[in-house]
């Protein structure tokens, strides 16, 4: 009888034995999920260099790199290699202004013009009323990116910058809507080195560089010396030239690695404190991570579970999966980062990629918190492989119909020899056409050493540039005349999300 117990029960306690042994075997740690996630995002996105880092409880939690820092040269990413942050230095300046205030040497309502007197923008009022709190959260008036064309690749200082701003359409009402702006971190900038009596950069390293052991990071490649493990900037595929802006220093210059940043988020995360030694004031900290522009939040996003988003002061607020998320993107011709915090969990996550992916870097962002937080909302990989499926495609038929508007046939109603000579646009500066070699040339003439291109026939009185910079499509120069057949002007067609050639008209003014 026993024997048959025996024989019957022992198959039975291994059939329902077995499954479970295989459940625990094949269950994953969070570690094997962000590993696979990421190692799944560097496969379909294809990012060419791809550096994470996971902060958990104030230590490095998870860090993987993926990728060539330079694809020529074939040297492989690891998580001390340098990229390129661009905006997310925009939130070292903001703490850099709290820094003054603890000092009591700053109020967040102070006026700017008290520090920076030669400021004037196109309104009377805002320029008189513009507060330092304004231009860290971005509700000056401006719409998103106008007057960057101030600062890239051109040969204008600060000051000269500062100088041109009054030119700056203001499109909103003063603080009732988010307009993103590069300009107004310069300016905080300036205003740190005012008070500080030192440089931007060096007040930076003092107070949180320095303290915090970021030791691979600099704050531009104007410091590097030559020791650096630095990832290079690529753009589809192919590595590009450095870009160096010094009038917008402290909205996007620094450069660092993911392990180096894990330092400054265990800080902001540990109210302020790293190593028992207080960098910035829980209050300060409070204080930029408080929303001070409202965002509008899509229907896609709302579909998300998001539901409210707010700029603070150099970081970007919202809610998702139950958290409150404080981050940043940065991207600069070569590069996308994230920096983000997700104080309830207190943990972060860091980002950074030399292929200029961004739909990569937010895909992976939201495994991340998914794994976390053992709420898996969405299949994000997929996902974000469709919108930019999507986005590719509608580039090709963007593209397409532009070329489609190409005709030589139809011949320009002005000679050569009429479209010589200089032109001016008030808020950027001159331009040249001239003539060389019977060809027609186009120089705009505060960034020349990337702004020239020689003009191709179009259509009419339309001409083809090609701008020395791969970051930026083809241009379409088309001339105005008057009823005289006198050239008056021209403007660019050249469709950048970054840069508004739309906003410029050049006069001829000889």
């Amino acid at each position: 009888m026993m024997k048959n117990i025996v024989k019957y029960v022992i198959p039975l306690v291994l059939v329902i034995a077995i499954p479970f042994i295989l459940f625990i075997q094949k269950k994953e740690t969070p570690i094997q999920k962000y590993d696979r996630a990421v190692q799944r995002v560097f496969n379909d996105f294809n990012p060419t260099g791809l550096s994470v880092a996971i902060v958990k409880d104030g230590e490095i939690f998870f860090e993987k790199s993926h990728g060539y820092k330079n694809a020529e040269a074939v040297t492989f990413v690891d998580n001390n290699d340098i990229f390129n942050i661009a905006s997310c230095t925009k939130a070292f300046t903001a703490a850099g202004i709290g820094k003054l205030i603890e000092e009591g040497k700053l109020n967040w309502d102070d006026k700017v013009i008290q520090y920076i007197p030669n400021l004037k923008l196109a309104d009377n009022y805002i320029t008189n009323n513009l507060t330092i709190k304004d231009i860290l959260s971005h509700r000056t008036g401006f719409g998103t990116f106008y007057g960057d064309l101030l600062w890239y690749n051109t040969n204008y200082t600060n000051e000269e910058v500062i100088k041109r701003m009054q030119y700056i359409p203001i499109i909103y009402d003063f603080r009732t809507q988010f307009g993103y702006q590069n300009n107004m971190y310069m300016i905080a900038g300036e205003i740190i080195e005012k008070i500080s009596g030192q440089s931007w950069e060096d007040f930076i390293f003092q107070n949180f560089l320095s303290p915090l052991e970021m030791t691979d990071t600099r704050m531009s490649i104007d410091q590097f010396d030559g020791t650096e493990e630095m990832a290079y900037p690529h753009f589809n595929d192919s590595l590009i030239g450095i870009y160096n802006f010094e009038a917008t220093k402290a909205a996007a210059s620094i450069w660092s690695s993911t392990r180096d940043l894990a330092n400054w988020a265990i800080m902001l995360l540990n109210k302020g404190t790293y190593k028992n030694e207080q960098i910035l004031n829980p209050e300060t900290i409070r204080t930029l991570f408080s929303p001070q522009t409202i965002l509008s939040v899509s229907e896609e996003r709302e579909s998300f579970g998001i539901h409210f988003r707010n700029y603070a002061l150099g970081w970007s607020t919202y809610d998702y999966n139950n958290c409150k998320i404080v981050e940043h993107n940065g991207g600069m011709p070569g590069f996308i980062s994230k920096v983000a915090l997700i104080p309830e969990e207190n943990m972060a996550v860091i980002i950074l990629n030399n292929g200029f992916d961004t739909y990569g870097n937010t895909a992976l962002f939201y495994s991340i918190v998914d794994i976390a937080t053992d709420r898996f909302t969405n299949n994000w990989i997929e996902y974000y492989l469709s919108k930019k499926a999507e986005s590719d495609q509608q580039q090709k038929k963007f593209n397409d119909e532009r070329i489609a508007t190409k005709d030589t046939s139809i011949l320009p109603t002005i000679s050569m020899n009429d479209f010589k000579g200089m032109y001016k646009d008030k808020m950027y500066g001159e331009a040249e056409i001239k003539l060389v070699d019977g060809k027609m040339h186009c120089t705009l003439l505060p960034a020349k050493k990337i702004f020239t291109s020689e003009m191709k026939h179009w259509n009419k009185d339309t001409y083809r540039v090609d701008f020395k910079d791969p970051f930026l499509p083809y241009g379409l120069v088309t001339f105005e005349s008057d009823k005289f057949d006198l050239v008056t002007g021209f403007k660019i067609d050249l469709p950048s999300h970054d840069f508004h050639f739309k906003n410029l008209y050049f006069k001829k003014i000889h």
